[in-house]
């Protein structure tokens, strides 16, 4: 029998201690749950979802999915081990998906608060349409105001307090007013009342040359707007507000997009990203008009008494994405909030009815030109880089990227704030909590 020397044996048993450790101590599994089936099990755990319906009293939710427009509530959710034991930090929640870290778990509740798009959503505030998603967003449509002078939308919110007095006495840092709600997050698109005045007179350069290519994450604006002019300005975002600022992913330029119904309908004309809707067939006539600055091939057809724009973007830029904070409206936030029944020719030289929306920045504000965030676009003729903006007269035009014009600073409050008070009015604004 062969005699094993006791220095290889204490290798062999510290070898074989180490393995043992190894799968004793393995890492805890992660279950990634991405809007997934709940009620069932998934890598045999079960899993069940509870809704808030009043403050602090939950219901079942219907269906099998994530509940639209809530946001999941750690504190309240849970998950048991198999002796019933609640376990700790095992949870997590991000872009609306869930991570469950834990290899003994057996049951996990997960409980979801009304997002704050929600809660803005179920005080009913004047010009939020709820009846159709234009862009994946609730929008609010309508004028500015009627013949009388009254306001005709009630989407005013306040952003870097929560003092009613503070906000509505100092407009230009605090006041707000919201674009929309995603539906499907809850997150609040929200634009600066007041154009921001930073600078001498307010006024922006997309960048100090014309001839050179300049992307919005390269431009001067968004130096502006993501630096010590708005987003590091204590005066605009005080400290522990900009957490409240969700991080989104922006693209360069702008494109009009289909809704559930196939075309975007602006009074009676629509904007369409395809040639035909399901079940109708649009004579589209191709290349009937060519914007001067070129981002965009715009085009005509008619179908009944009705004119159609078919808008398809010439530079591929539009489709590059960012991550950040804070943007630019985009035109279609522009045009959605538009009424349905306000006709809005966006290529005319007539933009009364298109400057008569909530929108506009001399109902918000002063009356002055206002750069969108949108893709470049080379001029053979002109020999420069153009941008659109949005013209005092209330239309759409392009211009060379070192005209200096307005800017409003856009971003996404987060759907996990909650609503402290308001009904959206110019008088009584809504309030997030600090």
């Amino acid at each position: 029998m062969r005699i094993i020397n006791k220095k290889y044996l204490l290798i062999i048993l510290l070898v074989g201690v180490i393995l043992t450790g190894v799968i004793i101590f393995k890492p805890k599994e992660n279950i990634q749950l991405d809007n997934v089936i709940l009620k069932q099990e998934v890598n045999n755990k079960t899993f069940a979802m509870y809704k808030e319906e009043s403050e602090n009293n939950y219901v079942p939710v219907e269906g099998n999915k994530f509940p639209e427009g809530y946001v999941l509530n750690i504190k309240e959710s849970k998950c048991i081990d198999n002796n019933g034991n609640e376990l700790s930090g095992v949870l997590s929640y991000e872009n609306n998906s869930v991570t469950i870290s834990s290899g003994n778990t057996t049951y996990c509740y997960l409980y979801f608060d009304k997002s704050l798009g929600l809660e803005i959503k179920e005080k009913e505030p004047k010009g939020l349409s709820t009846d159709k998603v234009r862009g994946e967003m609730y929008r609010f449509q309508g004028q500015a105001k009627d013949e009388n002078g009254n306001e005709l939308v009630d989407n005013y919110i306040c952003f870097g307090t929560s003092d009613k007095d503070t906000c509505t006495k100092d407009t230009n840092h605090y006041m707000y007013r919201i674009i929309g709600i995603e539906a499907e997050t809850g997150r609040v698109k929200v634009i600066k009342k007041e154009a921001l005045k930073e600078t001498e007179n307010g006024l922006y350069q997309w960048y100090t040359d014309y001839d050179t290519d300049i992307t919005f994450p390269e431009s001067n604006i968004y130096k502006a707007i993501s630096g010590s002019d708005f987003l590091e300005n204590p005066d605009f975002v005080p400290k522990g507000w900009e957490e409240k600022i969700a991080t989104n992913t922006w693209t360069y330029g702008d494109m009009l997009e289909n809704d559930n119904a196939g075309a975007k309908q602006i009074g009676k004309e629509l904007y369409l990203v395809e040639t035909g809707q399901k079940g109708t067939v649009w004579d589209v006539k191709a290349n009937q008009g060519d914007l001067g600055a070129q981002p965009y091939v715009v085009q005509y057809g008619q179908y009944e008494d009705q004119t159609f724009y078919y808008i398809r973007h010439k530079n591929e830029k539009w489709a590059k994405t960012f991550n950040g904070k804070v943007s630019l409206m985009y035109l279609h936030d522009y045009y959605y909030a538009l009424s349905d029944d306000a006709i809005c020719n966006p290529f005319a030289t007539d933009g009364t009815n298109c400057k008569n929306s909530w929108m506009h920045l001399s109902k918000n504000d002063t009356e002055a030109h206002e750069w969108t965030m949108t893709s470049n676009g080379w001029n053979t003729s002109w020999g420069v880089y153009a941008f659109f903006y949005i013209r005092s007269e209330g239309y759409t035009n392009t211009w060379v990227s070192s005209t200096k014009y307005c800017i409003r600073p856009v971003f996404y409050i987060d759907s996990s704030e909650q609503l402290l008070s308001g009904s959206g009015t110019i008088t009584d604004p809504f309030l997030i909590k600090e």
